[in-house]
């Protein structure tokens, strides 16, 4: 919907240009006309030659694609790339130069994609949301079905693998911080035996208030800390 809007809003401004003007409006128009879509796909291999200038040694292109020109009808259009290491845009300016935004994949909070109307002319539009406070993340409008559909396939996977690392590194660090509960150990026998086993019971239910056991390994602990006595 977003890319019939660009073209609607594109339409009517010069149609009210051209009627203000008594239909001189019609030479500007035919100027930025020329100007927009004349050796287009020339500068969109400039912009794709400066996107992978700036590729990190060993660092491989997953994905990649050129704004469709609906959404940049007034500016130079944005080449978005989805590589093994993070995601990539590279906008070039009107008079020379370039922007380039990235975002590394363990940056990642979501991604989501949506579907234009009139995919074949507006395509699809991604959105990367960043886990890092003041990032406001991505939004690319316009990037081609296929290819949004091949960079929301890859985030999702990176999304998901990197959730999985920082879930595994919080059980480590939650189990660190209760100190370890040793299971099976002679020193509960004897002189304090009672205080010990009372306090790694405790440390097993610490464990799993904060999700890093179920309650079946729960269970089990705490059998074999009684089962000492």
């Amino acid at each position: 919907m977003k890319g019939v809007v660009e073209l609607l809003k594109a339409v009517g401004l010069w149609l009210l240009v051209s009627v203000l003007s008594l239909g001189v409006g019609l030479i500007p128009l035919a100027i930025w006309a020329a100007l927009v879509f004349l050796g287009a796909e020339e500068r969109a291999q400039k912009a794709r030659a400066t996107l992978k200038s700036t590729l990190m040694t060993g660092e491989q292109v997953v994905a990649e694609a050129v704004q469709h020109r609906v959404f940049a009808l007034f500016r130079r259009r944005i080449v978005i790339a989805i590589t093994s290491s993070r995601i990539l845009t590279v906008q070039r300016g009107l008079l020379g130069g370039f922007k380039m935004a990235d975002m590394q994949w363990k940056d990642l909070k979501d991604v989501r994609l949506e579907q234009n109307i009139l995919e074949v002319l507006c395509g699809s539009n991604l959105a990367f949301d960043s886990l890092l406070p003041g990032h406001a993340g991505f939004i690319i409008d316009g990037v081609p079905c296929e290819a949004a559909t091949a960079m929301y396939a890859k985030a999702q996977y990176e999304e998901q693998a990197w959730e999985e690392k920082r879930r595994v590194r919080g059980l480590e660090e939650t189990r660190a911080a209760s100190g370890g509960v040793m299971i099976g150990s002679a020193d509960g026998a004897g002189s304090g035996g009672g205080d010990r086993m009372v306090e790694e019971i405790r440390k097993a239910k610490e464990l799993l208030d904060a999700g890093a056991i179920s309650d079946t390994e729960f269970q089990e602990m705490k059998a074999k800390i009684l089962g000492r006595v």
